[in-house]
């Protein structure tokens, strides 16, 4: 008979009084029946998420050992996954942001399927909740660690940390953390670094993980204008990350992440130009050379024609809000 792994679910929590309760409760759901620790890292919010945290935690007479750690300021995302990461003591950690929740199965069926075939890290599959409607985040079926490998390099939701069981030595033995300070998509270069020192990955097929689109304040949701410049050089950092790690460790999924890095770049130029943002745009321009540095068949003339393309566009946009401007005097 097998023994039950301990489990370690991990919730960082900052501003997210409407959703934090429904999510702390389905972690006290949970049908699992083994050992669970559940660690709450207090990242300094300034609504009352945290109130509604201990007076959950007081009135709580389950198995569950939860667990509060608080910081002395507002860190970010990144860092409160690093305290939780640090202070887990279960052989396996689940994340949960603290606007989700999960079904009250998923740790049991994850570590059925850990427990069959042995593997490092299990994933499901989860539901996005728009206000229009919902979405499936279907886990795909990949042929070999290369091929999750490369899809998890893109820039979707096949990246994320959270709706997967991830063996914690992976972190603690490979001093993999998040960078402090990177709050937008972190998981991008925190599971590609993951897998990398895994042994093996399994999928669990069963939808487990509800995904919150609807929280306004969220990272993700503060950042989804026509151009934000600071998710712009998250994810270009993010790249930058990975080929440097991969740099050190192999070097066959180089080519891979630069042609990431300039779908990237190239699919931010005309999002920066609509919104007149000349610094994101002059970046945009040095980072396009960068990666024409790496691939030298790109020709000079196609990198004329582009960065000359976007300049004209960019002299057309300014002329026409002139334009407006002296209609309105």
């Amino acid at each position: 008979m097998n023994t039950l792994p301990a489990i370690s679910i991990l919730i960082p929590v900052y501003n997210v009084e409407p959703y934090v309760a429904r999510c702390v409760k389905s972690v006290m759901a949970q049908t699992y029946a083994g050992d669970i620790e559940c660690i709450v890292v207090d990242d300094c919010g300034t609504d009352k998420s945290m109130v509604i945290v201990e007076k959950l935690l007081a009135d709580y007479r389950g198995s569950i050992d939860f667990h509060i750690l608080r910081h002395t300021h507002n860190r970010g995302l990144a860092a409160a996954r690093n305290t939780a990461v640090d202070a887990s003591r279960g052989t396996f950690v689940v994340h949960i942001d603290s606007d989700d929740w999960i079904e009250p199965v998923m740790i049991e069926n994850l570590v059925a399927r850990q427990l069959e075939t042995k593997a490092d890290i299990v994933s499901c599959n989860g539901i996005a909740h728009f206000a229009e409607r919902d979405i499936l985040l279907e886990e795909p079926s990949y042929s070999s660690k290369e091929e999750m490998m490369r899809s998890i390099f893109k820039l979707t939701l096949n990246h994320v940390i959270w709706r997967r069981l991830i063996r914690t030595s992976l972190y603690k033995d490979n001093a993999i953390m998040a960078y402090e300070g990177h709050n937008i998509g972190e998981d991008h270069y925190t599971l590609p670094r993951l897998l990398f020192f895994a042994k093996s990955f399994a999928t669990c097929k069963e939808v487990l993980y509800h995904y919150n689109c609807l929280n306004e304040k969220s990272y993700l949701q503060s950042h989804q204008a026509l151009f934000n410049f600071r998710k712009y050089r998250d994810d270009r950092d993010a790249i930058d990350i990975l080929l440097a790690f991969f740099t050190q460790y192999d070097d066959s999924y180089i080519d891979d992440l630069y042609r990431e890095k300039a779908m990237l770049v190239y699919k931010s130029f005309s999002p920066a130009i609509q919104t007149h943002n000349r610094e994101a745009y002059e970046q945009l321009c040095s980072d396009w050379k960068s990666i024409d540095k790496r691939y030298k068949h790109i020709s000079a003339l196609q990198n004329f024609m582009l960065t000359f393309s976007y300049d004209l566009s960019w002299l057309f946009i300014s002329a026409r809000k002139c334009i407006r401007r002296i209609k309105c005097w």
